[in-house]
């Protein structure tokens, strides 16, 4: 005998198909597994703003202030007054310059010097594993050190290059290189390459990786020459790869202090001061309102410039690749 079934049966029945019809009406409590994520990111973003964020703030409102390592507790507010200051300042209008200088002489190096580096590597060879691991070892040395090594092989009264330079008769005498403006730039910024040049063949040996076989077969079958290859099937696959590199490189470049400041500690002079040094030696001096002033205003500047590669990057280079 069929029974009849209850009103409460029927609510409930018409309740569940209303629910499913509509997720939005379900019950709240199944929804806070939704919350999950956020409380397994909760701890990394929690760090990120104690050891990015936080320091930011704080070195933007030192940089509004008189503050320095001698009396930091008393430091007073100044608006812009820093800032107006800089306008001014000859040494740091003149280590932008500085700056600009050592950014394109180290990456531009780097990378005339990684990418044939990457193409040799991505060639089929014995011991192409252990050529790979060794060509690792500068950029696994600490900059310090890599400094120290090149200012003992550069130094004008026992330096090796010197001795070298002499005996195959280039040099009648021996040279001071890190005592002349132009000399000492040009061995920081060796010292740099060789210290930075593996990261960069690295990555575009990488980026060489991704490029299908197929395509060099095909312009192989067409009778392409090496360097059509090159032209029209490998530099524009490693374009992206490259602006992408050489935006980064420029980012570090510029914030780069300790190989500087160890083999010249900015001079001759203030011959090798970039914006990051001087900023470095403002806190030495313990002016740490002024010194956090040059490191705003060197931000800003990179920020900018940095928007503006970046859509340049995403108009012209990704939209067509």
């Amino acid at each position: 005998m069929r029974t009849r079934p209850s009103a409460w049966t029927a609510i409930v029945a018409r309740r569940s198909v209303i629910t499913q019809a509509n997720p939005d009406l379900r019950p709240r409590h199944r929804r806070r597994a939704n919350l999950l994520p956020y409380a397994l990111i909760g701890p990394i973003a929690l760090l990120l703003l104690a050891i990015s964020v936080y320091p930011s703030l704080y070195a933007i409102w030192l940089a509004m202030t008189d503050a320095s390592l001698l009396r930091l507790a008393r430091a007073q507010f100044i608006g812009i007054d820093n800032f107006t200051r800089l306008a001014g300042d000859a040494i740091f209008l003149d280590s932008l310059w500085r700056t600009l200088r050592w950014d394109v002489a180290v990456v531009s190096s780097e990378l005339l010097i990684a990418l044939p580096i990457a193409l040799f590597l991505n060639l089929t060879f014995r011991g192409r594993g252990f050529v790979r691991v060794a060509m690792m070892i500068p950029y696994i040395t600490p900059p310090a050190v890599v400094a120290l090594l090149f200012a003992y092989m550069f130094d004008g009264n026992f330096g090796a290059i010197n001795d070298i330079l002499v005996r195959i008769g280039v040099l009648d005498r021996y040279v001071s290189w890190l005592s002349d403006p132009t000399g000492s730039f040009a061995v920081t910024v060796a010292a740099m390459v060789w210290y930075g040049q593996p990261l960069m063949a690295l990555i575009l040996l990488a980026a060489l990786q991704t490029i299908p076989q197929a395509l060099y077969d095909a312009a192989n079958v067409d009778g392409a020459s090496a360097w059509q290859r090159f032209r029209y099937i490998t530099l524009p696959h490693l374009m992206p790869s490259i602006l992408f590199l050489v935006l980064l490189r420029l980012i570090w470049m510029s914030n780069h202090i300790d190989m500087i400041f160890v083999l010249t500690q900015g001079g001759p002079g203030f011959a090798n001061y970039t914006a990051a040094v001087y900023s470095f030696k403002l806190t030495n001096q313990f002016e740490i309102g002024y010194a956090s002033a040059v490191a705003v205003a060197l931000t800003i500047l990179l920020v900018a410039a940095s928007a503006m590669y970046v859509r340049h990057l995403a108009r012209k280079v990704l939209v067509s690749a």
